[in-house]
């Protein structure tokens, strides 16, 4: 009797354990960032080989505010480790926020290739096109080189496709503070969003000349703006909103495709 009883008291131990762990719920620390299952996610990288802007904190937290208002995520990095072909793939985006000089390498630029031109979604601000000089594949795809600019000063910025997501919500005429870049080598099949008017400020030298634009590279896409030298640009809501529609064109499919390219230059 003792026997059976040991043995009957046995299995309702082992049945009840098991129930147990199967009803059992996991404890997230309160301080935790659990990732929602389809959550879109950027890649925001700020690595400067050549000059540093100041500004590049500003333009994270920037990004970071738009990612919580509007349900993404955001991973900052200046580590170029991170592109290889299994890191990219968590990725809907790489922002490429004020990078300056030579800073992939190698395997990293194959990668960031093969990522690109098989769907993925490029973001350029400010001197983004002040990188990767020596990268043929990369000038071809930012769409243009920088130059030179003159002193930050006020400029006008005139809409050329106000249907687009990145300039729906701004002024016909854009007037605002900046650094304006010259660019050397503008790719033919750039789309033109933004174009510079150098009668509106002084040391411009490329002519009325594109400011921001977009572009498919194979299965993927690319937009840059040349806005972004200031601190204060990332406060601007304005400036806020060029952005947030930047990156709604580039990770909503919905978002409207790229209409015939304009023409770079007059």
């Amino acid at each position: 009797m003792r026997h059976w009883a040991f043995t009957i008291l046995t299995v309702f131990a082992t049945v009840a354990c098991a129930s147990n762990k199967a009803h059992s719920v996991s404890v997230v620390p309160s301080d935790a960032q659990p990732v929602l299952r389809g959550t879109k996610r950027i890649l925001v990288f700020t690595s400067t080989k050549g000059f540093r802007h100041d500004s590049i904190p500003e333009g994270v937290r920037c990004l970071r505010d738009l990612a919580k208002a509007q349900g993404f995520e955001v991973e900052h990095t200046e580590d170029a480790q991170q592109f290889n072909t299994k890191n990219l793939a968590r990725f809907d985006c790489v922002v490429f926020l004020s990078t300056t000089g030579d800073i992939l390498e190698g395997e990293q630029e194959d990668d960031f290739k093969e990522w690109m031109e098989t769907g993925g979604a490029f973001f350029g601000i400010h001197a983004a096109t002040d990188t990767e000089f020596t990268w043929p594949w990369y000038g071809r795809m930012v769409g243009a080189y920088f130059s030179s600019h003159p002193k930050v000063q006020p400029a006008d910025q005139v809409v050329v496709d106000a249907k687009h997501t990145a300039t729906a919500s701004l002024p016909a005429r854009w007037r605002r503070t900046d650094e304006w870049y010259n660019f050397r080598g503008f790719e033919s099949d750039i789309q033109v969003l933004l174009r510079l008017d150098e009668k509106s400020y002084v040391g411009g030298k490329n002519g009325d000349h594109p400011s921001a634009w977009c572009k498919s590279v194979g299965k993927g896409r690319m937009f840059y703006t040349a806005g972004g030298h200031t601190k204060e640009s990332y406060a601007e809501p304005e400036f806020r909103a060029h952005l947030s529609g930047a990156r709604a064109w580039l990770m909503d499919p919905a978002a409207v495709q790229p209409a015939t390219p304009s023409p770079a230059s007059r």
